[in-house]
């Protein structure tokens, strides 16, 4: 075996087969894993090859974790390092037009909030700035902590229809975070050939998300016009084109999978629209007949289901009730009983091993303080989500590494450039291979773990990031 290293990615040796930063990072079941001195003096040993050893010991009382270790993690970390320096093309001159709209933009709205305000308030300062809008404009703000009015866009929002300096105030908020977060920002990063190096960090979320930064490239907006405009500077390399492959409805299949819900199965097996399907439930409705909004309850509560939603969140979110919010959530699980069998199951098991784990062997730690062997309500929405967000990672992660298997061997003018969570996004050659080599990633990514349910993705095509199109026979 290769001699084992503290960090692979770090160092670009790709050639060993053991990385004990890795794998401390995951026998550390999402503590926080510290320093190499710190490890090596946790673990009573001084040197990287006694760390590997003692590691190897831990996980041979786990399987499961030691496999998801060699087979997915290690392989990934030479996957992402080459998407780091592949990067991708940003065209700095439309980028810079982008700013200069901004620019005009933000002029327009300065010029509506001096009329608004008589001038001389600096809206930058939250103290001046809610002072203003309670005691002058009487709009009712809640309090901070401190006992400040609160000017954050959730507090905000709430009074955008009832006073028009409110909708300035957002938007003025928004185009200064687009043009210093993003304009300014990414001009400075393109390298001497316009390209973007993000990086990536394999191990930062314990669910195993991966995480972007230096930029952050899985975080540009695409709700504004102009957020869909900064993405759309960056464009596909002369001669290729981007194809994205998003895994449609990756959590709610996992979900499925994991609970064994027939209802559930059934929706994907059928290629049902699965909100749909649940707000019939809900609303006790054909499902032909199922409106607009109430898809929009169904949307909300399955995904509120699966990221621990309380009856309270649901009320906020859907600005119902509470009560309406607790007879949703006991109407969902009425309707799918097996989710509920699952989740009461997994939950009493976590509590009495102390941890959770996702279908593929990944590990949390459930009590922070071992002594205290309660599940608080915070923990509980955390464990609600772990089994499935950190599957849908690992499953993504196991994706990346199957795919570049395929494409280096069959296809090596093929770059996989970005990962947005379960969106991979490819830039591939404009040549006669196209639809064979979009069909042929498209069947290992659907084929990447046997399910219960099928696994889709929906792929979009373009030169533009921000301007990608449907591919309807992909």
């Amino acid at each position: 075996m290769s001699k084992p290293i503290w960090d692979t990615k770090s160092s670009g040796n790709f050639d060993t087969d053991f990385d004990c930063f890795i794998a401390e990072a995951l026998l550390s079941e999402g503590r926080h894993v510290g320093t190499l001195d710190e490890t090596l003096s946790r673990y009573h040993v001084t040197t990287i090859e006694a760390l590997a050893d003692k590691q190897k010991e831990k996980f041979l009382t786990y399987p499961k974790l030691y496999s998801l270790f060699t087979d997915i993690e290690m392989p990934l970390a030479k996957v992402l390092w080459l998407m780091e320096q592949r990067g991708i093309l940003l065209d700095t001159q439309q980028l810079t037009k982008v700013g200069q709209d901004i620019d005009t933009a933000l002029e327009e709205v300065n010029k509506n909030i001096e009329k608004e305000t008589g001038g001389g308030l600096n809206i930058n300062s939250s103290m001046q700035l809610g002072s203003f809008l309670a005691e002058k404009v009487g709009i009712p703000l809640g309090k901070t902590k401190t006992g400040k009015y609160a000017t954050n866009e959730g507090e905000l929002s709430k009074y955008t229809e009832q006073f028009p300096i409110i909708a300035d105030l957002l938007s003025y908020r928004e185009l200064t975070k687009l043009r210093s977060t993003y304009v300014e920002s990414l001009i400075q990063k393109a390298d001497e050939k316009g390209r973007v190096h993000t990086t990536y960090h394999q191990m930062y979320v314990n669910t195993g998300r991966l995480a972007s930064s230096n930029p952050n490239l899985q975080n540009i907006p695409v709700t504004s016009k102009i957020g869909l405009e900064i993405k759309s500077c960056f464009i596909a390399s002369p001669g290729f084109t981007f194809v994205s492959f998003d895994y449609s409805q990756q959590e709610l299949r996992i979900l499925a999978h994991l609970t064994s819900e027939p209802a559930l199965q059934k929706a994907f097996e059928e290629k049902l629209d699965v909100h749909i399907v649940t707000a019939g439930k809900l609303f006790d409705t054909p499902y032909q007949q199922v409106t607009k909004e109430q898809r929009a309850v169904g949307k909300t509560i399955n995904f509120g289901i699966i990221y621990g939603m309380s009856s309270y969140g649901m009320s906020a979110g859907l600005h119902i009730p509470q009560e309406d919010a607790e007879h949703f959530i006991r109407q969902f699980y009425a309707s799918y009983p097996k989710i509920k069998t699952f989740y009461d199951s997994y939950l009493k098991t976590a509590h009495i091993n102390g941890v959770a784990e996702t279908l593929l062997g990944r590990r949390r730690y459930v009590f922070e303080n071992p002594k205290r062997r309660f599940i608080d309500n915070g923990m509980r929405r955390v464990l609600m989500n772990y089994p499935i967000q950190g599957t849908a990672a690992d499953l993504t992660k196991k994706a990346m590494v199957d795919v570049y298997n395929l494409i280096s061997k069959q296809f090596p003018d093929v770059s996989l450039l970005l990962q947005i969570h379960d969106d991979l996004v490819f830039e591939i050659p404009d040549d006669k291979n196209q639809t064979q080599t979009i069909k042929t990633i498209q069947k290992v990514l659907c084929t990447v773990y046997p399910l219960s349910v099928p696994m889709e993705v929906e792929i979009k095509i373009g030169k533009q990031w921000g301007n990608m199109q449907p591919l309807h026979n992909g």
